[in-house]
C-alpha cells in the first residue's frame, strides 16, 4: 500500500507541474492562398542551447497550441513545414502572461528543401514531407545504452510491444530499411533490438508500396509501413551478439550464444542453446532479428511459424524445427538447438539468403483430462491421466533471393526442406462413471508413437510494372510442396467394463499410416487502367493437390505374439486428387475518396475421391459463378463475397480411429460442399496531431451443409463422432481498438488503449439423436495504461474481463456460462545507477473449471539486473520464478453439451542467477535490459 500511494503522490504531483505551464498558439497560413496549413510542426527550444522542450503538430485548419512551457525562461519557438519557410518567435511567458496568441502566421513557400534552411541544432522532431513521416532522432532523448527499439518507443504514433512489433499510427510495420537498403533482409527486429540508437540520424515512415502492388487493389488500408532508417556518417560495419549462462535451484540451468557480423554486403550469423526451463533458447525477437530467421525469411512465402505462451512455459516451431517448448503436448522441456544463417546482398539489385537450423526437445508430461457431458439429467464423466516423454529432432535448410532485373520488375525465389522426426511415448490411466449408474470402467492404455516428416517446398513471385502506362501491372506467384508423413503407431489397451456387465478388454495393435501429400499452387492479378476514374482487374489461381492415406492395422500373431496379422476392417487406402480454379474480373471505379469494385468470380472444383472400402470412386465435381463486391471510402471498407468449399479429406476417410477407447471418431464419404456467405466491414482512424488511432471490424457470414459432427456417447461413456452436413450455421462478430498516446513532454510519457470483441455464433448439435440449435455468444473487454518517467520508472498494466455463455432450442441440454478475467502490472525501476530492478504479476480466473480444479492463476516473477564492465556489457540477473509457488497450467472450455478442463504439470518456483556478456563493435553502447521480458513468457 505504502507502493502504491509513493506512486499515486508522484503521479499527481507531475500532473500538477505540468498544470501549471505556460502554452503558445496560433494559427498557420499559406501566405499567398490564405489555406491553413495542416500538420505543421511547432517546435519549443530553449533559446540558450536550443536543447527541445517540446512540439505539436497543427490541426487540418492549420491551428495548434502548445502547452506545458516553463516560466521565466527564454524560449524560442520554429514552425516548419516542407516547401515553406521556417518562422522563428523567441519570448518569455510568465505567470502573469502565461499565454502567447500569434494570431494568424503566414509562410511563404520556398524551392529549397527543408534541412537547407534549417540548422542543424533546430531540426524538428517531426516533419511531414507528403506521404513521409520524418522524425529527428537527436530530438527524442534516450538512455546512453538503448536500442534503436527505444528510440522507437518515444515517437508519436509509433508502438512496440513486448515481442517488438512495431505499429506506427496502428498500421503494422513491414520492413526495416537502414539507408534506404534493404541490408537486414527486411526484419524489422533485426535493426530495433541489435543498432544502438545513439547513431540514428533520421528515422522515415512510409506506406509499403512493395505491399501494395503484390495485393493488387491498390488500396492503402490494407497495407503496412516500412520505416528507414538512416545513420550517422561513419556507420557501415560491426558486430553484435551476446553469451550467457546461468543455474539455478531444482537443477535449472541455461545457456547459450548468438553472434552476428556484419560487413558491407555480407551478414552472417550463429546461434546455439540449451535449456531446462520449458522455453526457447533465444526469445523470437533474438531469433527473428540476430539469428536471421525473419531475415532469410521475409522472401520465403511459404514460411511456417508458431509461437505460442501459456502459464505452462512459451516455445517457437518455424518451419518444422522446434526452437524450445511443445505447444500441444504440455509438461517441462528441456531444449537445445543450433544453426547458421547467410546474407548476402551485392548490389541493389539482388540479395540471397542461405540457413540451417537444428532443433531437439525433451519433454517430461503429466496431463489430465476431464470431461462432463449433460444430456437432461443425466452427467457423463471421463478421466484421463497420461504421462509419457515426447522427443523431436528436426533440421531445417534454406536458401533464396531477391532479385530486381530491371527498375519495374521484382523477382523472390526461395526453397525449403525440413525433416522431423518425433518419438512418444503415452502411458493413459482412464476411468468413466455416470451419476446415475456409478463407474462405467477403468484401465490403462500404453501406446508408442513414432512419426518421420519430410518436407520440400519452394516459391516464385514476380511484380513487373509498366513504363509506358501508369498504373499498368502483372503479377505471379507459385508455391510447390510436397509433405510425407510416416506414423508407427503401436497400442497395448487393457480396460475394465463395469456396465451394463463386468468384463475386460484388452487388445494390442499396431496402426501404421503413409501421408503423403502434394501441393502446386499458381496465381496472378493483372491491372489495366481503362481511364481515369475505370480500372480493369483480373485475377485467378489455379490449384492442384493430391493427398494419400495408407492406414494399415495389424493385430497380434497368436503364434508368436508378434503385431503382423492385418486387421481388415481398420485397414484402408484413401486418395484424393482437387483441381480448383479460381477466375475473378471486375471494373473498378474510383472517384476521389470512393472506389467500388463490383466482382464476377468463377469457381471450378473437380475432386476425385478413391476409397479401397468402396467399389468406386467418389467424384465430386462443381461449377459457380459466384459474386463479390468491395467498397472503399477513406478509410471506411465493406466487402461480401460467396464461396463453396469442398470437405477435408480427413471428414470423408470412414475407416474408425480408435486409439482414444473412449473417443473415437471416423469420417463420412456422403457429405457435400458446403455453400458461405462472408462479409465484413473495416473502419480506420488516425489522428497524427492526437496520436490517436480507432480500428474498427465487423464480420460475419451463414452457411448452407455446413460441416458439423454428430456425436453419440454409449451407456459406457465411449464417445464416437463422424461428420454430417447441416443447416443454419451463423456466426457474427465485431471488435474495435481504440489507444492514445502522450509523447509531447520526453519525461513524462503515458498511453492507455480500450478494445473489445463481441461475437455471436449458432450451429446445430446431433448428440444421440437429439438435434438442437446451439447459440454462443462470446463478450470480451480489455484495456491497458502504460507510464514511463523519464526513463527511471516504467509501469505497464493491462486486464481484461469476458465471459461466454450458450443456449440451446433442446430442454436435454444445460446451459452453459464462463466468466473470466485477466490482469497483469509489470514495473521497471532504474535507479540507482547500474542496477534495475524488475517485477511481474500475472492474474487470471476461469469460471468453469471443473469442482476440485483452481480456478485461479497467479504468478508474480521478479529480479534485479545489475550492469557491468566497460559500456555496461556486462548484465548479471537474479531472478525468482513463481515467487508465490501458485503457477498452474489448467485450461478450461465449454463446447456443445460438454464442459472440459486440462491441466499439466509445470514449473516450479526456482531461482536463478544467469550472466550475459554483449557484444557491440559499431560504435554504440551496449542494450537496455529493463524492460525485456524476464521469462519470454
Amino acid at each position: 500500500m505504502k507502493k502504491v500511494f509513493t506512486l499515486t503522490f508522484v503521479l499527481f504531483s507531475v500532473l500538477a507541474a505540468m498544470a501549471q505551464s505556460g502554452s503558445i498558439s496560433g494559427r498557420l497560413k499559406d501566405s499567398a492562398t490564405g489555406k491553413g496549413l495542416a500538420y505543421a510542426t511547432v517546435t519549443v527550444f530553449k533559446a540558450k542551447d536550443t536543447a527541445i522542450i517540446t512540439y505539436r503538430l497543427s490541426n487540418p485548419e492549420g491551428e495548434f497550441k502548445v502547452g506545458g512551457l516553463p516560466f521565466d525562461l527564454p524560449l524560442r519557438a520554429i514552425i516548419t513545414f516542407s516547401g515553406y519557410q521556417a518562422f522563428r518567435k523567441e519570448f518569455t511567458l510568465t505567470a502573469a502572461q502565461p499565454n502567447l496568441v500569434l494570431d494568424s502566421v503566414k509562410l511563404g513557400t520556398t524551392s529549397h528543401q527543408l534541412d537547407e534552411v534549417i540548422v542543424v541544432s533546430e531540426r524538428p522532431p517531426v516533419s511531414i514531407k507528403n506521404d513521409t513521416i520524418e522524425f529527428n532522432a537527436t530530438a527524442f532523448k534516450t538512455l546512453p545504452n538503448a536500442l534503436v527499439e527505444d528510440l522507437l518507443k518515444k515517437l508519436p504514433g509509433v508502438q512496440v510491444d513486448a515481442d517488438g512489433n512495431i505499429t506506427v499510427n496502428g498500421k503494422p510495420v513491414n520492413r526495416i530499411l537502414v539507408d534506404g537498403k534493404t541490408f537486414f533482409g527486411s526484419d524489422p527486429k533485426m535493426a530495433t533490438r541489435n543498432l544502438p540508437a545513439n547513431i540514428i540520424d533520421k528515422v522515415q515512415v512510409v506506406d509499403d508500396k512493395e505491399q501494395l502492388l503484390a495485393n493488387g487493389d491498390d488500396n492503402l488500408n490494407n497495407v503496412g509501413k516500412v520505416v528507414n532508417i538512416t545513420l550517422k556518417k561513419g556507420v557501415k560495419k560491426g558486430w553484435f551478439g551476446k553469451l550467457y549462462a546461468g543455474g539455478g535451484s531444482d537443477n535449472r540451468f541455461e545457456g547459450g550464444g548468438i553472434a552476428n557480423i556484419f560487413r558491407d554486403t555480407l551478414q552472417v550469423s550463429v546461434l546455439g542453446y540449451a535449456n531446462n526451463l520449458n522455453k526457447p533458447g533465444f526469445g523470437f525477437s533474438d531469433l527473428m532479428q540476430a539469428g536471421g530467421l525473419d531475415r532469410s525469411n521475409s522472401n520465403l512465402n511459404s514460411r511456417s511459424t508458431s509461437i505460442w505462451t501459456n502459464g505452462a512455459g512459451s516455445g517457437i516451431s518455424i518451419n518444422g524445427v522446434s526452437f524450445g517448448g511443445m505447444q500441444n503436448y504440455g509438461g517441462i522441456a528441456t531444449s537445445r538447438g543450433a544453426g547458421f544463417n547467410l546474407n548476402h546482398a551485392p548490389n541493389a539489385k539482388q540479395s540471397l539468403f542461405a540457413q540451417y537450423f537444428y532443433g531437439n526437445v525433451l519433454i517430461d508430461r503429466r496431463n489430465e483430462n476431464d470431461t462432463k457431458q449433460y444430456n437432461a439429467d443425466t452427467v457423463i464423466h471421463n478421466n484421463s491421466i497420461l504421462t509419457g516423454d515426447v522427443i523431436t529432432h528436426a533440421h531445417n535448410i534454406g536458401i533464396g533471393g531477391k532479385f530486381k532485373p530491371d527498375s519495374v520488375t521484382t523477382i523472390n525465389l526461395s526453397a525449403n526442406y525440413t525433416i522431423g522426426l518425433q518419438d512418444e511415448d503415452r502411458f493413459s490411466d482412464i476411468y468413466s462413471d455416470n451419476n446415475k449408474l456409478g463407474a462405467l470402467s477403468n484401465g490403462r492404455i500404453l501406446q508408442k508413437n513414432l512419426s518421420n516428416t519430410y518436407y520440400y517446398r519452394h516459391a516464385f513471385s514476380m511484380t513487373h510494372l509498366s513504363k509506358t502506362k501508369k498504373g499498368r501491372r502483372l503479377n505471379l506467384f507459385h508455391n510447390y510442396e510436397v509433405n510425407n508423413r510416416f506414423n508407427d503407431y503401436s497400442t497395448n489397451s487393457n480396460v475394465h467394463y463395469l456396465y451394463p456387465s463386468t468384463y475386460d478388454s484388452a487388445f494390442r495393435q499396431l496402426r501404421q499410416e503413409a501421408l503423403p501429400r502434394t501441393d502446386v499452387t499458381f496465381n496472378f492479378n493483372y491491372s489495366e487502367p481503362v481511364s481515369k476514374v475505370f480500372t480493369l482487374r483480373v485475377g485467378g489461381i489455379y490449384s492442384y493437390n493430391k493427398i494419400i492415406t495408407d492406414i494399415t492395422t495389424f493385430n497380434p500373431n497368436t503364434v508368436n505374439q508378434k503385431l503382423d496379422v492385418l486387421n481388415p476392417f481398420l485397414t484402408s487406402n484413401f486418395s484424393r486428387e482437387n483441381n480448383r480454379l479460381y477466375l475473378t474480373t471486375g471494373f473498378e471505379f474510383r472517384w476521389k475518396d470512393l472506389t467500388i469494385n463490383p466482382q464476377a468470380r468463377y469457381l471450378g472444383q473437380s475432386v476425385n475421391n478413391v476409397l479401397a472400402s468402396l467399389p468406386a470412386p467418389i467424384k465430386q465435381s462443381t461449377s459457380d459463378l459466384l459474386p463479390g463486391l468491395n467498397i472503399t471510402y477513406k478509410q471506411f471498407q465493406f466487402n461480401y463475397n460467396k464461396d463453396i468449399a469442398i470437405p477435408n479429406y480427413t471428414y470423408l476417410i470412414p475407416v474408425a480411429d480408435n486409439t482414444n477407447p473412449y473417443f473415437i471418431s471416423k469420417g463420412n464419404p456422403n457429405l457435400v460442399p458446403t455453400e458461405r456467405h462472408n462479409f465484413s466491414v473495416n473502419y480506420y482512424f488516425n489522428d497524427p496531431k492526437k496520436n490517436m488511432n480507432i480500428g474498427l471490424n465487423a464480420n460475419g457470414g451463414f452457411s448452407y451443409n455446413d460441416f458439423v459432427n454428430t456425436i453419440t456417447v454409449d451407456a459406457k461413456g465411449v464417445q464416437t463422432s463422424y461428420p454430417i452436413n447441416a443447416n443454419g450455421s451463423v456466426n457474427y462478430g465485431i471488435n474495435y481498438n481504440i489507444n492514445r498516446q502522450y509523447k509531447h513532454n520526453p519525461k513524462f510519457i503515458y498511453n492507455w488503449n480500450l478494445g473489445a470483441w463481441y461475437g455471436y455464433n449458432r450451429g446445430q448439435l446431433v448428440f444421440n439423436g437429439e438435434t438442437s440449435y446451439q447459440q454462443s455468444y462470446n463478450l470480451q473487454q480489455w484495456a491497458g495504461l502504460g507510464f514511463n518517467f523519464n526513463d527511471k520508472l516504467e509501469w505497464n498494466n493491462n486486464g481484461s474481463v469476458g465471459v461466454n455463455f450458450t443456449d440451446y432450442t433442446s430442454k436435454q441440454f444445460k446451459k452453459l456460462q464462463v466468466w473470466n478475467y485477466n490482469l497483469s502490472s509489470e514495473v521497471i525501476v532504474r535507479m540507482p545507477k547500474h542496477v534495475i530492478w524488475e517485477s511481474s504479476v500475472n492474474y487470471s480466473n476461469n469460471g468453469n473449471t471443473v469442482p476440485g480444479v483452481p480456478k485461479t492463476y497467479l504468478r508474480w516473477n521478479a529480479a534485479i539486473n545489475f550492469t557491468m564492465l566497460k559500456d555496461e556489457k556486462g548484465v548479471l540477473r537474479i531472478s525468482v520464478f513463481d515467487i508465490l509457488n501458485r503457477g498452474n497450467q489448467i485450461n478450461a472450455s465449454a463446447n456443445r453439451n460438454m464442459i472440459s478442463t486440462y491441466q499439466t504439470n509445470v514449473l516450479s518456483r526456482y531461482l536463478m542467477a544467469t550472466f550475459t556478456y554483449n557484444i557491440r563493435t559499431i560504435g554504440g553502447a551496449k542494450k537496455k535490459v529493463g524492460g525485456e521480458r524476464l521469462f519470454l513468457f
